[in-house]
């Protein structure tokens, strides 16, 4: 009898989990139908926090459950290290927003981002409900919608920039999605190509094979397109590397030959305004790092005194308080080439001058951090308009202080480097999920957390945890 309702328990779990991630998934294609798209706009914040109290409530009762089931407590939290880890985050991160000088903004962000401490909770919701599902057909499901309406997003801008189904979807910049800015929607398709990539790359049925590679091949036209050059080189240097994995192992070459193939042509052809846009932003990297080496001049070291009046060059969201959302600077690193910059501080979209003053606003606060949040006065301390260092980890380390930042560090690193280690027994799904974080955990390096792209990496990252623990202990 117990086995039943234990079956039972677990159909029904699965079941709620996998409808509300569905629901998750969808949001971004409810949003371009128009009769949908002014509700969903209003209650998507909403939405995530039920999501989260179901994750944290389900996760809660089970860990706790299991606890006091199992025989070998030691072992047991030994598995879950990662998860304690970060809910000492979440407290270390939680002191530090009763700390901030405004609490408010501390925990609940800002109108336009939403990205306060309560949206840290949701985060961990998300993480939960990815964790809780064992099932690898709802997973391949779940990956599948996420393939699906990705890709029929990109098919619906396309028809409706031609004037096709007008009336019934809303026209969208291909740029930036049904997003305000199109940073996060490049941080939205880059763990959706890496997905369609590697998905690809492993599928043995020819008719889904197909499938996968026609879907590849808009959402990276799109992708290159969307211009948001941070994640352009994550998404090169993690295919590169899966790449070298599989004519290391022997496995899908061909496959892997192809795509890789397809990503080089697609590269050198795509153009906006009878430019090559790769091109073009590789042209700007490298004269960014030659300001960079050559930061020895009489301007090192002074801050431009313009540097408000020419606040729209900087990449992704400038200074919002006062600002319409459809108004926000859409340019990602390397995009303004046609603007040069006046000195080394300006390098990457202005994010070299972003990194060198955020570390030194957290040298000034280096234990317990500013809160979230909280870095817009700080920031203008040194004339800059700007609230983010688009850098993960300065932002952990400004938002919670150094402490903050090694236990999130430290967490997220044991996940990544037991599923490296269990690499060779992981299926092919099980690889994906490894190689979506790494890639979204290479453009966290040139960009920022948003509440409505941020989940899909926490889903991701519960996928990989669940997969690393033995199942005797879950």
């Amino acid at each position: 009898m117990n086995t039943i309702n234990k079956i039972n328990y677990q159909k029904i779990k699965n079941g709620i989990l996998m409808i509300l991630l569905s629901i998750w998934i969808l949001i971004p294609l409810l949003k371009e139908i128009k009769l949908t798209a002014h509700y969903v706009n209003i209650h998507e914040y909403d939405y995530m926090k039920i999501l989260a109290i179901v994750g944290i409530y389900i996760i809660t009762y089970e860990i706790y459950k299991k606890f006091l089931a199992c025989q070998n407590k030691k072992d047991f939290l030994k598995e879950l290290l990662p998860i304690l880890i970060l809910l000492l985050y979440l407290i270390w991160t939680l002191i530090s927003a009763l700390c901030a000088k405004d609490k408010e903004l501390a925990f609940w962000g800002t109108s336009y981002r939403q990205d306060g401490y309560i949206t840290y909770l949701t985060y961990a919701g998300f993480f939960a409900c990815a964790f809780l599902i064992e099932s690898k057909k709802i997973r391949k499901y779940l990956l599948n919608l996420f393939v699906f309406v990705a890709t029929v997003n990109v098919i619906l801008f396309q028809l409706t920039n031609y004037g096709y189904l007008y009336n019934i979807f809303r026209f969208q910049n291909p740029t930036l999605g049904v997003f305000y800015n199109s940073n996060h929607y490049g941080y939205y398709l880059l763990m959706a190509l890496t997905t369609i990539a590697i998905l690809f790359i492993t599928e043995k049925n020819k008719i889904s094979k197909a499938l996968y590679i026609l879907s590849y091949i808009l959402v990276l036209y799109y992708f290159i397109l969307n211009n948001t050059f941070g994640c352009y080189i994550a998404f090169f240097i993690t295919i590169i590397i899966f790449f070298v994995y599989e004519i290391y192992k022997k496995e899908n070459v061909k496959a892997s030959v192809v795509f890789l193939t397809i990503f080089i042509i697609m590269s050198f052809a795509v153009q906006s305004n009878g430019e090559n846009i790769v091109m073009k932003n590789v042209s700007v990297l490298f004269t960014d790092i030659g300001k960079i080496i050559n930061i020895d001049t009489p301007e090192n070291g002074i801050i431009d005194k313009q540097l408000k009046e020419n606040n729209s060059n900087y990449s992704d969201d400038t200074k919002i308080k006062n600002k319409n959302k459809n108004e926000i600077d859409n340019q990602e690193y390397g995009s303004n080439s046609n603007k040069e910059s006046s000195s080394w501080q300006k390098a990457g979209s202005g994010r070299a001058q972003l990194w060198k003053y955020g570390i030194q606003i957290f040298l000034e606060k280096p234990i317990i951090g500013y809160g979230p949040e909280n870095l817009e006065k700080e920031y203008d301390r040194f004339n800059i308009q700007q609230d983010r260092p688009h850098n993960l980890i300065i932002q952990l380390a400004t938002t919670s202080g150094i402490i903050g930042l090694l236990l999130y560090c430290t967490a997220i690193g044991i996940i990544i480097i037991k599923g490296i280690k269990k690499l060779k027994e992981k299926e092919s799904m099980q690889k994906l999920v490894l190689f979506v974080i790494i890639a979204y955990l290479i453009s966290a390096m040139f960009g920022n957390s948003m509440y409505y792209t941020s989940p899909y990496f926490f889903i991701f990252l519960g996928w990989l945890m669940r997969d690393n623990i033995e199942n005797k202990y879950i």
